[in-house]
């Protein structure tokens, strides 16, 4: 199963519709997100409604928990009834780091403590607003091995190895690159592949 994994779209409606076109070219299974659907951009109802609408599995943001803009009551139900992982087998999507102290995935030492109380082999993040690989093996003694992002080319994991992958951000970036960002994983083939359509993102 090839699987588009988006994440935080902060009412980046356009940006969102970009991404789901892109992804309709790519021939993907499914789409799960990975929360934050409101807060940024000024199309917060146009965003949650698509959600309502599409039925996309999505996990809530910390913006969906308590988001910072007036939205609609049937918005605001929908974002309260949003869970707070997807779990299936041993994949885990999370907004954040799924650990009792949830706090932003920075630096690979972050990343070894969510591999370190999990049990997940492949876990997926939002939150951060950037694309970040790292694996259990090959790192430092309390850390990971980093890896590098490439955009348009199949990243394998290991089968003995454990991740964590942060899928980049629809709605903003907080990197060098004001790109729209989501990644494709394939189940089958045990891959991640990170793109970055052209599209309008919003700049802070």
């Amino acid at each position: 199963m090839r699987t588009a994994i988006i994440s935080d779209i902060h009412g980046n409606y356009g940006g969102l519709l970009a991404v789901i076109a892109d992804i309709e070219l790519q021939g993907c299974d499914r789409i799960i997100c990975l929360g934050d659907l409101v807060d940024g951009g000024d199309q917060n109802d146009e965003v949650v409604s698509y959600f309502r609408e599409s039925a996309i599995l999505t996990v809530q943001g910390n913006h969906d928990k308590t988001p910072g803009t007036a939205l609609s009551g049937d918005d605001e139900v929908y974002l309260q009834s949003l869970p707070e992982t997807i779990v299936e087998g041993s994949i885990i999507y999370s907004h954040e780091v799924p650990r009792p102290r949830k706090q932003k995935l920075v630096d690979g030492i972050e990343a070894w403590n969510v591999i370190d109380e999990t049990e997940y082999s492949r876990i997926f993040l939002g939150h951060v607003h950037k694309p970040l690989i790292f694996g259990e093996l090959g790192g430092d003694t309390a850390s990971t091995q980093s890896y590098p992002i490439q955009y348009d080319v199949e990243f394998q994991f290991e089968a003995d190895d454990r991740y964590v992958v942060c899928v980049g951000a629809v709605g903003y970036s907080r990197d060098a690159y004001n790109w729209l960002r989501y990644a494709i994983y394939d189940s089958e083939r045990d891959t991640i592949t990170f793109k970055a359509p052209e599209g309008p993102i919003l700049v802070f």
